[in-house]
């Protein structure tokens, strides 16, 4: 399926166009899905159809789509440490367009089991429940602006011989908006952001068949991230991406969150994250990239039984990251992917704890307009939550997408 190149894209550059910034965007050999995001960590440096609720306003360049994936497998890593539950499972996605080729409208909506999955704005461990999200966008004089709207809610209940019986209830809705701006012949800048406001309640059972209320957990977030793809050279891509989250958290902490050990009153967090990519690709078949990145975080808490004036507590922390990727499609049905990835972590009182590498690998089935992905590798959380809590791990993880183009 070629990308729509609109009147941006004239020669000299109309090369680099179908084969460089069409390969980068649409993810070629073929259209990418989360197995393959994982396998690449590409993260915000290689767009995705996949990635189209965290960057809506490059929607229409991925409409036409369907794509089933199974989540992390077999991670043994918990989650939850209270009843060891498991973090992610299945999701499905379809975005189209709607009146047909030409129409300036998209449209799109997915389903997650597991509400964490569908997280791409906060930096705690989110609630229980699924997750459901629509997208509606639109060509306005030449630029394709998106809304989107997404809506978390479950419950949990855990039981204790301690404890007893508590209930969580969960409830989060976030608003997005987005737009694709083509700045010239050969760059074009994707914005985005999101408003959250997440309520969870705690019930515990002080007698039997009775549940009594517990001070409720209210948390706010927004987020702003930019990137840009700049073709430098015929078959260079550079990627500078930038985002920054602010959270604002209120009540109790569920047992899910991080920074659980005390209960907490307020707590404030804001992350800033940027980095860039430079990628390769000499052909549609072929994508060598290699990337920087760092993350920075600032946060402060003040602990219930604190005394009054006393001062927050901070738990500040860096990670400093660099990645290789690469892609080959070897016949006309296979193509291979692998990354390996190399991060330190440095804590607020200086410590540096020692650095981490992972590894991962994937394949592609191309059938036509199916097309199977699997993908291995050793993060069993998904980033920043994985660095924030200092969670390295080196566990295998599975991972397998099915898509369908049409």
């Amino acid at each position: 399926m070629p990308r729509r190149a609109g009147g941006l894209f004239t020669r000299p550059f109309l090369l680099l166009t179908t084969t460089t910034i069409a390969a980068l965007l649409a993810g070629a050999p073929t259209y990418a899905t989360p197995a393959r995001q994982f396998a690449l960590g590409s993260g915000d440096y290689l767009e995705d159809a996949s990635a189209v609720f965290r960057w809506p306003g490059s929607a229409r360049d991925d409409a036409g789509r369907w794509w089933l994936d199974s989540g992390r497998l077999f991670s043994p890593d918990a989650w939850s440490a209270p009843d060891s539950r498991q973090d992610t499972g299945p999701a499905t996605a379809l975005t189209w367009t709607p009146g047909g080729p030409g129409s300036p409208w998209t449209a799109g909506v997915a389903a997650h089991m597991f509400s964490a999955d569908a997280d791409h704005a906060g930096l705690h461990r989110d609630g229980p429940g699924s997750s459901l999200s629509l997208l509606a966008g639109r060509r306005v004089g030449g630029v394709d602006v998106a809304a989107t709207w997404r809506t978390t809610s479950g419950a949990l209940l855990l039981v204790g011989e301690d404890t007893g019986e508590t209930e969580f209830r969960h409830r989060r809705d976030d608003v997005g908006l987005g737009a694709r701006f083509d700045l010239s012949s050969r760059a074009y800048l994707d914005v985005a952001g999101d408003m959250r406001r997440e309520r969870d309640r705690r019930l515990a059972r002080r007698a039997p068949n009775v549940m009594s209320g517990e001070e409720p957990l209210v948390a706010h977030a927004w987020s702003a991230r930019a990137r840009a793809f700049i073709a430098v050279q015929e078959h260079i891509v550079l990627t500078p991406a930038l985002e920054i989250v602010d959270e604002s958290i209120d009540g109790g902490l569920m047992p899910d969150t991080w920074w659980v050990s005390d209960p907490q009153a307020h707590h404030d967090n804001r992350l800033l994250r940027f980095g860039a990519a430079l990628c390769w690709l000499p052909d549609p078949d072929r994508l060598l990239a290699v990337s920087y990145e760092r993350l920075d975080l600032d946060r402060r808490f003040v602990l219930v039984a604190a005394p009054p004036g006393s001062a927050a507590t901070e738990g500040d922390r860096a990670t400093d990251s660099l990645r290789l990727a690469a892609e080959q499609r070897v016949n006309w049905w296979l193509s291979l992917r692998a990354s390996l990835a190399w991060t330190r972590v440095t804590f607020e009182d200086g410590r540096a704890a020692d650095p981490h590498l992972d590894v991962a690998g994937g394949a592609a089935l191309h059938l036509g307009a199916w097309g199977l992905d699997v993908a291995a590798g050793s993060a069993p959380l998904p980033e920043p939550r994985r660095w924030l809590e200092f969670d390295p791990g080196a566990d295998l993880v599975l991972r397998a997408s099915l898509h369908h183009d049409f």
